[in-house]
């Protein structure tokens, strides 16, 4: 979480001055006769007060009913099928043909990655031009092939890796005046020069890292203006236009792609969503800015549905969500309003962490089921509804899980954690325990899994001597955390062993005084308390 915080603050940083070109965009003007703008600037979107509240909007029955075909879905290998048959949210009515779009835009490439390497490798670079030519005919003249272009440049060549480096440079070689082969590599580029930022503080992250961001910029920038020039069609170019705009806190030049893209193709989803995105108040936009941008969207939802995912974020987006002053109760307002319709990955995202952080795993487990379903290459996403999973009870299959997730990071400690907690939830605690050992040594420091460790050995297998050990290495690790001193007490209490008064007297000389620890002070001078009575 600490990476994902510190990125969002950066990207901040870049983004603050683009703010201030999307509020001098003409949202309310109309540009042309084929892209008319909103002029009404639209209310901004509330949740319903807390006092308001009604019944959750799905009961046991349908969670259950939800849960099972999830799991059933996620059996299907392939990927766009497994999408399609995932079923919605519980309690609500989202667009078929939304959700379609959606799993097709995420899953659907006209070409393959593997289909372009190959064509790409044995000199056939000239038949992949061709064949992403048809997909632009087709994204601009088919219906239900909006995004067929760009989909598949966004799954084939938003890489940026050195095979993929080499494999654009290939085809430039074959295909030198191709502005498919320049906007792919333009791509490319852009991704490995966010990659070479990395998502530390400015202050942390070496000049050398800039240096090369810079240069890896000023070579994308060159492959994708030359992409437009000869095409001015080439929609995938204007989006990576944009993304390096935003590396480089160029405004202007992001506005000029983001006008000429929507100039050639007014419906394009990708280049609204990176609008959106940028207009979010944490970056210096502001609400209403989003929701003019996304009413200017809503004008062309007949020519591509996949501008309906961008209602989710009327309220505020992904900080609207992650901040809402919710309690576990409320929270089903907010899912009942911003996720009334189909929601993009990123709001899904945000929802499903938020909902953990504010102790609602029911609705975690949704959204991360849903964030699954469109994307499931989210390994930390997948181990957080793990845990999440046998306080619902589906024990076995958090087990199966944590199987699944240790096959594909068997060197992630989450994923060992994962399993030990499915386990632990089982009674098999002996599992438990083995899991729990091996992601230690994979991070010793980890404090969550020591006090899960600790608990079995001090309330389940009795073993006094190991727990003795974690609750000492918990105290001496993190003397502010009164796990370590918890664990320490019950097995004085209960073994016996000597010394619990001055535990005891230890840990209200310490946490007295803090509000937060008032149950565990409770706890202990109730345990004193058992002792001497």
């Amino acid at each position: 979480m600490a990476s994902r915080t510190r990125w969002l603050l950066i990207a901040g940083i870049f983004l603050i001055s683009v703010a201030a070109c999307l509020s001098l965009w003409p949202w309310g003007e109309t540009r042309s006769s084929a892209d008319t703008i909103a002029t009404a600037h639209p209310a901004v979107k509330r949740l319903t007060p807390p006092e308001t509240v009604n019944a959750p909007p799905f009961d046991d029955d349908q969670l259950n009913q939800f849960l099972t075909a999830a799991r059933q879905a996620e059996a299907i290998s392939d990927q766009l099928q497994r999408c399609l048959h995932y079923p919605d949210p519980p309690g609500l009515a989202w667009s078929k043909t939304v959700t379609s779009a959606y799993c097709h835009y995420q899953f659907d490439p006209w070409v393959t990655p593997y289909e372009a390497r190959d064509l790409i490798q044995t000199g056939h670079a000239a038949e992949l031009d061709r064949r992403l030519a048809d997909a632009m005919h087709a994204q601009s003249s088919q219906p239900g092939m909006q995004g067929a272009l760009d989909r598949t440049f966004n799954i084939d060549f938003r890489n940026g890796s050195e095979e993929t480096r080499a494999l654009m440079d290939a085809w430039k070689r074959q295909m030198p005046m191709s502005p498919f082969a320049l906007a792919a590599s333009g791509t490319a580029y852009v991704q490995m020069a966010q990659q070479i930022r990395g998502s530390e503080y400015a202050a942390k992250t070496p000049q050398s890292s800039f240096e090369s961001m810079s240069r890896l910029l000023e070579s994308g920038r060159t492959d994708l203006d030359q992409a437009v020039k000869l095409d001015p069609h080439m929609t995938p170019a204007y989006t990576a236009m944009i993304y390096a705009g935003t590396l480089e806190s160029d405004g202007p030049y992001l506005m000029s792609a983001a006008k000429r893209g929507l100039a050639v193709d007014p419906a394009n989803y990708t280049i609204y969503a990176r609008l959106v995105w940028m207009a979010q108040p944490k970056w210096g936009g502001s609400v209403g800015e989003m929701q003019r941008i996304i009413a200017s969207a809503q004008h062309h939802v007949s020519e591509n549905p996949l501008l309906k995912l961008l209602v989710s974020e009327s309220s505020g987006g992904e900080a609207y969500v992650e901040n809402c002053p919710c309690n576990p109760v409320t929270e089903f307002n907010l899912y009942r309003q911003v996720f009334a319709e189909t929601a993009p990955v990123g709001m899904l995202m945000s929802a499903g962490w938020a909902a953990k952080n504010r102790n609602s795993p029911v609705l975690s487990v949704i959204y991360r089921s849903q964030l699954l379903r469109f994307d499931p290459s989210q390994i930390d996403q997948r181990e957080s509804r793990a845990f999440d999973l046998p306080a619902l009870g589906y024990s076995d299959w958090a087990v199966a899980e944590g199987n699944a997730l240790i096959k594909l990071a068997p060197q992630d400690e989450n994923a060992f954690d994962a399993r030990g907690l499915a386990y632990e939830s089982t009674g098999n605690f002996n599992g438990a325990i083995e899991d729990y050992e091996q992601a230690l040594r994979m991070n010793p420091s980890d404090s969550w899994t020591l006090i899960e460790l600790g608990n079995i050995y001090v309330n389940s297998s009795h073993d006094w001597d190991k727990g003795w050990a974690v609750a000492n290495r918990l105290i001496q690790m993190s003397p502010d955390n009164p796990q370590g001193w918890l664990l320490r007490a019950s097995i004085q209490k209960d073994q016996p062993r000597d010394g619990l008064d001055q535990t005891i007297s230890d840990f209200v000389a310490r946490f007295g005084n803090d509000p937060a620890q008032r149950g565990p002070v409770a706890e202990m001078r109730a345990m004193q308390k058992d002792v001497h009575s």
